[in-house]
């Protein structure tokens, strides 16, 4: 059977701040669109576009933008070969924050989770308290405060973490006090489940999203992948990890996702190539996808750019499946999660990661 060819590319990507107002969602689209078939597209979409290859950002500023509505027109026949996942990166940071302040002591406790989506519900869940029944800044100052931490991960910037998150939960009330001391308490025992010398931080966005995407493909499709992705993609940075996931030699199991869906493992990943972009039809086709999803699900797109982005969606961007981080009315069936009753997803993700599949002989 041969290898089905998936190609990738992003938009969004400004760096590891992830609080940065100029760029407040991050998306990856990928394609099983073969190199003929994007030219074709590209070129019946765009047919007086003059650069040195298609690309949104130049796409998107210039006269050739009304050509995106064209280039929408394909996408309905094309809704079972395309998938993208999008971030939003304030709801992400909120997310890290539950997932190394909150999580290790819940499931110290003897408690799943991540077993059925709970932790994204959990976030939902925050998320929907701190922007309902708080005043507008506090979650902005939560998230500045943590995000400070996250990319100086120090002993002094811990402990200036800890007394913000104590203010901050002695400032507020039901039902919004009781997450910030679930924050603040994960502040205190910190120690007891990370090691701060070897905690790089939790700004990492490609590779979850990588992982997301080709889980994807993985779930619909039996064959091996070939992945295809832009060189200026910040993704090589990981390769070594990517290669541990993606190691042909990891147990066979069935791994749970952060939604609780699964994927099985091994992912059949069997290669991970970088090109440039100007060399490759099929990335620039999804340089373009990404970046319309970039620009659907950003609370910049206002006044007349949301109306045209709106025609872009009923001319058949909204055929294009689609999935990722952001905040949604989908909230925990039960509090407290489910009782553990084997590894969870972090203890089967380091197995995959660091098991002896993976030990250099």
């Amino acid at each position: 059977m041969p290898a089905r060819v998936i190609y990738f590319d992003e938009s969004g990507f400004t760096g590891y701040n992830l609080l940065d107002p100029r760029q407040p969602i991050f998306a990856i689209a990928s394609a099983d669109i073969d190199e003929r078939r994007a030219k074709e597209i590209l070129t019946e979409s765009f047919p007086h576009y003059r650069g040195p290859e298609f690309e949104f950002s130049n796409i998107w500023g210039s006269k050739s933008r009304a050509s995106l509505l064209k280039f929408a027109g394909h996408l309905s026949a094309l809704q079972d070969y395309s998938f993208v996942y999008m971030i939003d990166r304030r709801f992400a940071v909120l997310t890290k924050i539950v997932d190394f302040l909150i999580e290790p002591y819940i499931t110290d406790a003897g408690y799943d989770f991540y077993d059925d989506g709970f932790c994204w519900k959990y976030c939902n869940y925050i998320y929907f308290g701190l922007t309902q029944f708080a005043s507008p800044e506090l979650l902005d100052t939560l998230l500045r405060h943590y995000q400070a931490f996250s990319r100086k991960p120090t002993p002094e910037n811990l402990a200036r973490l800890r007394t913000q998150l104590k203010l901050m939960a002695s400032s507020t009330e039901e039902p919004v006090q009781i997450f910030l001391e679930q924050m603040e308490l994960g502040g205190r025992l910190f120690y007891n489940y990370h090691n701060l010398e070897k905690f790089g931080g939790s700004d990492e966005l490609q590779m979850t999203t990588v992982l997301a995407i080709v889980s994807h493909w993985r779930q619909r499709y039996p064959e091996d992948f070939a992945i295809v992705h832009d060189t200026s993609s910040n993704f090589l940075r990981n390769m070594e990890m990517w290669e541990r996931i993606t190691n042909s030699n990891v147990p066979a199991q069935m791994h749970r996702l952060g939604d609780g869906t699964f994927v099985q493992f091994p992912l059949r990943v069997i290669s991970t190539t970088a090109v440039d972009s100007k060399d490759s039809y099929s990335i620039q086709f999804c340089d373009i996808l990404a970046g319309l999803a970039a620009r659907h699900f950003s609370p910049r797109t206002e006044g007349d750019d949301r109306k045209f982005m709106d025609n872009v969606i009923d001319a058949g961007l909204k055929a294009i499946t689609h999935n990722g981080i952001r905040p949604s009315y989908v909230f925990p069936d039960q509090i407290p999660p489910k009782p553990l009753t084997g590894p969870d997803i972090v203890d089967q993700m380091t197995r995959i990661i660091f098991g002896p599949h993976n030990e250099k002989r």
